[in-house]
């Protein structure tokens, strides 16, 4: 074959045309990817709004019913069928551990910001924490019920996750107290859970039986509680109150 200007265009016409159907059947392809993943979040979207909407419907069936809430009970209030909710979360427990995570996160994040608050000295920081703690429970006392009723009904789980979660916390504030002042950490736990305890049976009594405002429940525990540490910890006053 000789090469002549004419066939070199040509071929070079064929080879632009052949790259450019190449391209568009990329884009083609690139465009339903990207349609797919748009109706695959869409789909997820809605699913998520329809499982917050039911989670929602539990929340006022835990506030009205306490740990004695029923998925019939749940369903109703959603206007929805049983097998609607199972799909949603799996099963019964799928539902409560959802409504936990829910109150448990909450919780642990307001009691989380008055700990770490820079403007009180510890003590105060204590008894701030005691304050929200106490707050949640007059608030909401069949969701705590709820949230720990259920835990205590599992034999697997010896301790309620909502307390779990806020000794946690508990924990990590006293032993980096406790590592500021030079002392041993060791303590950190078993305070956590010792103080922690108190301050829910105190505070659930308190609302069975309220003998005093909820400002003088929390001077009081946190009496116990500060004065205690500072006991058997040998802190000095005058440190301890920085």
């Amino acid at each position: 074959m000789t090469v002549t200007d004419g066939n070199v265009t040509v071929s070079n016409m064929t080879k632009r045309t052949a790259d450019d159907h190449r391209q568009q059947r990329q884009e083609r392809r690139q465009r339903r990817i990207e349609q797919r993943l748009a109706e695959r979040a869409g789909r997820d979207a809605g699913r998520a709004e329809k499982r917050d909407k039911l989670l929602e419907a539990a929340i006022r069936v835990v506030r009205r019913e306490g740990p004695g809430a029923s998925m019939d009970e749940i369903a109703r209030e959603a206007g929805i069928t049983k097998p609607i909710i199972y799909r949603a979360f799996g099963d019964r427990e799928g539902l409560t551990q959802a409504v936990a995570d829910h109150f448990a996160d909450e919780l642990a994040a307001t009691l989380g910001e008055q700990m770490a608050r820079e403007d009180t000295n510890y003590r105060e920081s204590v008894a701030l924490t005691i304050d929200a703690y106490l707050a949640f429970i007059e608030r909401d006392p069949k969701i705590v019920r709820f949230l720990v009723a259920r835990d205590f009904g599992d034999p697997n789980n010896a301790t309620p996750r909502l307390i779990q979660k806020i000794c946690a916390l508990v924990t990590q504030s006293i032993g980096e107290e406790l590592h500021r002042l030079g002392l041993d950490s060791g303590a950190a736990e078993p305070w956590a859970y010792a103080i922690v305890g108190a301050v829910h049976l105190a505070g659930d009594r308190w609302i069975e039986n309220r003998t005093m405002t909820r400002a003088r429940l929390v001077e009081y525990l946190t009496a116990l509680v500060w004065d205690g540490m500072k006991t058997f910890a040998g802190i000095k006053v005058e440190e301890a109150a920085k």
